[in-house]
């Protein structure tokens, strides 16, 4: 048989059905705030309002908590003025606006017990027999901002940890430039995130070898903090620069024990290293590097190198076995180290800094102390990102070789 809608349209029953089978609670009310009709769903929203049946008041038919502890009628208590609902639906009489999803978040006595309700309403004005009346639609959204707020106290007490996390990996963190004969150092050290996976340290091997290393393990949050962790206690163990019987030990046996250590079955990440040691009486730099970006030298007449001598990532797989290479520093050389964060930051427009930047900015701050040097290449680097958070994690190392000069 054809449903004729138009029929349906003047079926009490018909309409009556679709109100009690919608998920909203509806109710309707007069000029005077009295409530005529309500669907089941708000009745099964409000228990106390099961023996519906006269007119009355949202207060008393819902167990009101103003209503309730006051004992007097809807419009009564000392917080009827401030009731959002009522000052809605005035407004919705005296200038016909309707209101969409405004939050109502109260107690209503149920079953005698207070409950906690987050609710949501919508009011239109309607006019019936020609009397203005009022449709008022409620959404019972208490489980979403039950869920909301246990998500909020998670995040806070993840938030918690991240500090705790933060606080652990800058304690791993040189505090100060190290005392190094001839020879000074400077740091700017950023992470994209509270944690990250870039780490660097210093250690002093003898009365004039230095040793120093940069990591940047991939990706950036915990995940990469923690093989970060792992990695920088490696390497401040006895399998580190300076061995198990304090015996020095040279960068690339360093990078071949990380490369065992470390493998990517292991876990599931691989990082990039430099590691070096420096002789300050005469200025011989060794290092060995793991996929890890190339260090500049800028030297006192402005121009620069790059050693550029390289082997594959920490955890690549790759069975090459790791060499060390030889570089001569010379009276007032500066020694950038930095991991790719740096040149890889991007401004507003996907444009990385890259290291040509890099370099012309040192070139350009070259005649200034590392300590100054450091900052200003990375205040460029600042600039030229116009406020776009990095993706990745920022270092930047400079060490000023400066020997004594004999009188």
């Amino acid at each position: 048989m054809t449903i004729n809608l138009e029929n349906l349209r003047e079926s009490n029953e018909f309409l009556n059905l679709m109100l009690d089978n919608i998920d909203a609670a509806v109710l309707i009310a007069d000029d005077s705030l009295q409530i005529h009709q309500v669907n089941d769903s708000f009745l099964n929203l409000f228990d106390s309002a099961g023996d519906f049946s006269s007119l009355t008041t949202f207060g008393e038919v819902t167990g009101c908590v103003n209503a309730v502890i006051e004992d007097a009628r809807c419009g009564a208590s000392s917080r009827c003025a401030h009731c959002v609902l009522r000052r809605s639906l005035m407004k919705t009489m005296v200038e016909t606006t309707p209101v969409d999803r405004q939050p109502l978040n109260r107690l209503f006595y149920i079953n005698g017990e207070p409950v906690q309700k987050h609710l949501q309403f919508s009011t239109r004005r309607i006019q019936y027999q020609g009397r203005a009346m009022f449709l008022v639609m409620i959404y019972d959204v208490t489980e979403i901002e039950r869920q909301r707020l246990e998500l909020q106290n998670k995040q806070r007490l993840l938030d918690q940890d991240l500090e705790a996390a933060a606080a652990i990996q800058a304690s791993l963190l040189p505090e100060k430039a190290p005392r190094i004969e001839s020879a000074q150092a400077a740091w700017k050290f950023r992470p994209c995130e509270e944690i990250g996976g870039d780490i660097f340290n210093f250690q002093r091997l003898d009365n004039h070898q230095v040793g120093l290393y940069m990591l940047d393990v991939c990706g950036h949050g915990v995940p990469a903090a923690l093989i970060s962790v792992a990695v920088s206690q490696f390497l401040n163990s006895g399998s580190g620069l300076l061995g198990a019987f304090c015996e020095l030990m040279s960068p690339g046996v360093v990078l071949n024990r990380l490369h065992r250590a470390f493998p990517f079955e292991r876990f599931d990440s691989f990082f990039t290293i430099i590691c070096m040691t420096i002789d300050t009486e005469s200025g011989l730099l060794t290092y060995s590097c793991g996929g890890h970006p190339p260090p500049i030298v800028l030297h006192g007449d402005g121009a620069t190198e790059e050693l550029d001598r390289r082997g594959p990532m920490i955890g690549s797989g790759t069975a090459v076995p790791y060499d060390q290479t030889e570089y001569q520093l010379r009276p007032d050389d500066k020694l950038l180290v930095y991991t790719d964060g740096m040149v890889e930051v991007c401004n507003g427009q996907a444009q990385p800094f890259t290291r040509q930047r890099l370099t012309d900015a040192l070139k350009r701050n070259g005649h200034l102390p590392i300590t100054k040097l450091v900052d200003a290449v990375y205040a460029e680097a600042e600039i030229f990102r116009q406020g776009t958070p990095p993706d990745d994690d920022i270092t930047i190392l400079g060490i000023e070789y400066a020997p004594k000069k004999d009188n």
